[in-house]
Parts: C-alpha cells; structure tokens; sequence
C-alpha cells in the first residue's frame, strides 16, 4: 500500500520540479537580457483602464446622489420646520398688530365713557344686514341696558341709534339710511339744522336757519334737540355745496365716521347733561 502511495506522488514532484526549473531559466535569461515587455504593460492599461474609469464614475455618481440628495433630506426637513415656525411667528405678529389696533380703540373708547356723555356700555359689532348696508348687528342687548333710539357712537362721532333689541343684540339704523335724521348745528356760527340719510355714504342738509355762510370743510355737530344724541359730536364734513333746490342749496356731507369699517362701538344707555365738546370759545366765555 505504501507503495502504491509513493508511486502517485512521484508526477506531482516531477511537475513542480520541471516548473521550477522553467522559473529558474527564465529568470537567468531576463537577468542576461532584457525582454521589451511595454507591448503587454499598454494591452493591460488599455485592457483594465476602461473599467477603472466606468467604477471610478460609478462611485462619484453614487457619492454625488448622497451628498446632493440622501444627505439633504434631513437639512429639507429642517427647511420645512424653520419654514413653518416663521410662517406661525409672521400670524402670531399679525395677530398682535391687531390686538394693538384694537386696544388703541378701547382705549379712546373707554376715555369717552368716562367723559360726561352718560352711561355707556361697549358693543361689539358682529354682522351687517347683506340687504341693505344701513344696519349693523351688535352683541348688546336689553340685558345690558340698550332700548330703542339709544345713540350709538364711536370717539370719530356719531354712528346711528338701536332700533330693535333682544336680550343679548341689538339693530343699529345707521346715520346714512334713508330714514335717518339727525339734529345738527354748524360748529363755525353755531346755526341749527337737520341732516338726513340717504341711503348711500353720504348726508343731505334737510335744513338750516341760513345757508349763505355754507362751504366745503364746514363741520357739523349734534345740536341734542332731537333727544337721542348728545350735543356737541362730530356728525359730518360739508364735501360740496351746490345750487338751490327749492329753498336751500343742495349740500353733501360726508359721515366723521367711516361707517363700514366699524368694530366696536359705544352705546348711550343713560344720558347726563348735553356736552359741546367742540366750542371752547363759548365755555371761557361763560362766568
């Protein structure tokens, strides 16, 4: 058997030795002689560069979709994070922008409450009739002291007067509709009149003592003789005055107060004396 062994091993042994003998003759001939071998160095780079360059680009392609799209995910959700906060922080400053109109609001409507104008109570407005744009809603009511013909005005003048109630609303007939009229006196010479609604933004002068003196800037002011509004608040600016119609010249006049932009308003539950807030020169005259 053993010999049998030793008798396999014996071509395996030839062969490395020929291969070895091979090796070491090649070698002594490349030592006594160079062998050009440029032809097989060009085939190789001209063979192996080709996909040097293809896996060279493949990993800058896979390197650039990383770091222009894979690793900006996170910076995207961060964008749109950062986006959000500064759309909340913009509607946040809008909203207090806002709460500072309105405060500025009640604050003059509050110093006029407290002036001799009688008891008063803030309303809110809440609606406006679709129908026709001489009504407001508000959020007052007989609840808090309103009744018809109580005044309703704002520190810019007079808005109107409640014409219906309920508990918690009430109905304001602005001073522009046609069935409005208003006692006014001229707050340059004092003349007594009446200005009524016309059912679109402006007044007419429905009368007056004199209208000789009359011109475009002339401010008008409640006279109190009609026993809804107290004397002496701004009612309207004279815009034009124009030829007679009948016995008096036509004249326009424009509302003090921007009536179809309003949101709060102060409602006259109680009246005190007239006030005449707009002739100091009659107050240093008096004892």
């Amino acid at each position: 058997m053993s010999r049998i062994v030793a008798a396999s091993k014996k071509p395996t042994w030839i062969a490395l030795g020929i291969a070895l003998a091979l090796q070491t003759g090649l070698i002594s001939l490349q030592a006594r002689r160079r062998i050009d071998t440029s032809f097989v160095r060009v085939w190789i780079l001209d063979s192996l560069a080709p996909m040097e360059k293809l896996v060279d680009r493949s990993t800058y392609s896979l390197g650039y979709v990383w770091k222009g799209y894979v690793a900006l995910i996170g910076i995207h959700d961060e964008n749109e994070r950062l986006s959000h906060q500064v759309d909340e922080l913009q509607m946040q400053l809008q909203r207090n922008r806002e709460d500072l109109v309105e405060l500025q609001r009640l604050r003059a409507m509050l110093s006029l409450s407290s002036s001799d104008t009688g008891k008063t109570v803030v309303a809110r407005v809440i609606g406006r009739d679709p129908a026709r744009s001489q009504t407001v809603t508000i959020d007052k009511g007989t609840t808090h002291g309103l009744r018809p013909d109580s005044a309703v005005i704002t520190p810019a003048g007079i808005v109107g007067r409640v014409i219906h109630s309920s508990n918690f609303f009430s109905i304001v007939q602005l001073i522009v509709d046609s069935q409005s009229a208003v006692g006014v006196l001229l707050q340059s010479t004092r003349r007594q009149g009446i200005v009524r609604g016309t059912g679109g933004r402006e007044l007419d002068l429905d009368y007056i003592d004199d209208d000789n003196d009359l011109k475009a800037g002339d401010t008008f002011l409640s006279s109190g003789l009609d026993r809804i509004y107290p004397k002496g608040l701004p009612v309207g600016v004279i815009t034009s005055v124009g030829p007679r119609r009948g016995l008096l010249k036509t004249v326009q006049v424009r509302p003090s107060v921007d009536l179809g932009r309003l949101e709060e308003v102060i409602c006259i539950i109680e009246h005190t004396e007239n006030i005449d807030v707009a002739d100091p020169a009659q107050g240093a005259s008096s004892p």
